[in-house]
């Protein structure tokens, strides 16, 4: 079985269930930790593989915190820079 490498790193969005404790929120580093107005937690960060993404997801795990959802990130573009034209002909 051949498996494809990548020197990229991927972005993932994260949507976790309440708040982070911030002595557990300074243990994922670089990561941007958002609190949202449902109560839930944001974390968007780089993973360098999957292996790396699923420590993560152990360490969440770990410290008993739910993951809503994972995402991976592919070329986002804020709102306001997406051209919603339609073409000419």
């Amino acid at each position: 079985m051949e498996y494809l490498k990548s020197n990229q790193e991927s972005t993932y969005r994260i949507r976790l269930k309440g708040s982070l404790d911030h002595r557990i929120a300074d243990l994922f580093g670089d990561f941007t930790i958002t609190l949202l107005e449902s109560g839930e937690t944001l974390l968007v960060g780089q993973f360098t593989d999957q292996s790396a993404l699923r420590g993560l997801v152990d360490q969440l795990w770990n410290f008993n915190i739910t993951v809503l959802s994972i995402e991976r990130i592919e070329n986002e573009k804020p709102i306001d820079s997406i051209d919603l034209s339609l073409p000419r002909e």
